[in-house]
C-alpha cells in the first residue's frame, strides 16, 4: 500500500472521530441541568482550551464568550478543530481512496457530510445524537463490509489512537471543571460516562458510585472498555504488531512505554502526580505515539 493511501485513510478515521468526539466534549461541558455555580464565561470557554483553539475562536467572536457562540464554533465554522472541518476533510480522503473503501462506508461518510448542512443548525443534544448514531453507521459498515486487510488496520488504528486522545481531552476537561465550581461532582462524573456512552458500562463493572477517582481509573485503566485509554492503546499496540513493527520501531517503543504506565498506575500514581499534570503528560505521550506513526508509515524519505 502506498504511504499516502495509508495516510489518508488513517486521517480520516481520526478526522471522524475527531468530529464526534468535539461533540462529545460540548456535552460533557453543557449537559442540560448540569450544576454550576462559578463564573459562567469560564465554562463556556473551557471546549476552546481544551480543543486549543480560544484565540481562533476570539479572531472570530473577540470577547463574546457565550454557550452558543462556542457552539457554533466547534460545530459550524471554519476552524480546523470545528465539527464542519473535521468532516470535510473526512470525506475528501474517503474520496481519494474510493476505490479501498466498499460502496457502504463511502456512502456512510458522504452521507453524513451531506445531512450535516441541515442539522448543523439543530439543538447541541439533537445534533450529539444524530452525529453519534452516523458514526457508529460509519464504524458498522467498517467492521461489515471490509476485509481484515491493510485499509482496515490503518482506519482502526486512526480510530483508537483519536479515541484515546479525545477521552483524555474530555477528563481533562472534567478535571478543570471540578476547579470552577464548588457544585457536588458527582453530577458532573455522572455526565462525563454519559458523554463518552459508558455510564451502562460503569455501572457493570463498579459498585460504587461515579466519584473522581472511580471515574478516573475506569476510563484510564479498564482494559476492556473500548473508551478507555488503556484498551485503545493496547489495540494500537495489536495493529502495529500486525503491519510489521519490525522495520518501524519507534512507533512500538512509544506504545510498549505507554502501555507500561497504564497498565501499572492506578489511582495514587495519578494524585501523587498531580490529575492535571497526569493527563497531561499522557497527552503527551499520546502525541508522541501519534508522530511516531506519522514518521514510520506515512513520511516518505
Amino acid at each position: 500500500m502506498l504511504s499516502r493511501t495509508a495516510s489518508n485513510l488513517y486521517w480520516m478515521a481520526r478526522y471522524l472521530e475527531r468530529a464526534e468526539s468535539t461533540v462529545r466534549l460540548l456535552a460533557a461541558c453543557f449537559r442540560p441541568g448540569l450544576p454550576f455555580d462559578g463564573e459562567i464565561t469560564k465554562l463556556y470557554a473551557l471546549p476552546l482550551q481544551i480543543q486549543g483553539v480560544y484565540e481562533e475562536f476570539e479572531e472570530v467572536f473577540g470577547d463574546v464568550v457565550t454557550f452558543e457562540n462556542v457552539v457554533q464554533f466547534l460545530i459550524s465554522s471554519n476552524s480546523r478543530a470545528s465539527v464542519r472541518s473535521c468532516l470535510e476533510a473526512a470525506r475528501e480522503n474517503a474520496r481519494s481512496e474510493r476505490s479501498r473503501l466498499s460502496s457502504e462506508v463511502w456512502e456512510s461518510i458522504n452521507q453524513t457530510w451531506l445531512e450535516f448542512q441541515e442539522m448543523q443548525y439543530r439543538s447541541l443534544n439533537v445534533f450529539t445524537d444524530w452525529l453519534k448514531q452516523r458514526l457508529f453507521v460509519f464504524q458498522g459498515a467498517v467492521q461489515i463490509t471490509m476485509p481484515v486487510a491493510l485499509s482496515v488496520k490503518f482506519i482502526s488504528l486512526g480510530t483508537f489512537i483519536e479515541s484515546a486522545d479525545q477521552t483524555l481531552r474530555v477528563l481533562e476537561a472534567k478535571g478543570v471543571l471540578r476547579s470552577l465550581s464548588n457544585q457536588s461532582d458527582y453530577y458532573h462524573w455522572h455526565m462525563l460516562l454519559k458523554s463518552v456512552s459508558s455510564f451502562e458500562a460503569f455501572q457493570e463493572n463498579s459498585a460504587a458510585s461515579p466519584s473522581q477517582d472511580s471515574v478516573f481509573e475506569f476510563l484510564l485503566f479498564n482494559p476492556t472498555l473500548p473508551r478507555s485509554v488503556r484498551y485503545c492503546i493496547s489495540q494500537v499496540e495489536n495493529l502495529l504488531a500486525s503491519l510489521g513493527v519490525e522495520t518501524r520501531i519507534a512507533p512500538l517503543k512509544s506504545t510498549a512505554n505507554l502501555l507500561v504506565k497504564l497498565r501499572f498506575d492506578n489511582m495514587n500514581d495519578i494524585l501523587e502526580c498531580g490529575q492535571n499534570e497526569y493527563i497531561q503528560n499522557l497527552q503527551d505521550e499520546v502525541l508522541q505515539l501519534g508522530e511516531a506513526i506519522n514518521e514510520g508509515y506515512f513520511t516518505i524519505t
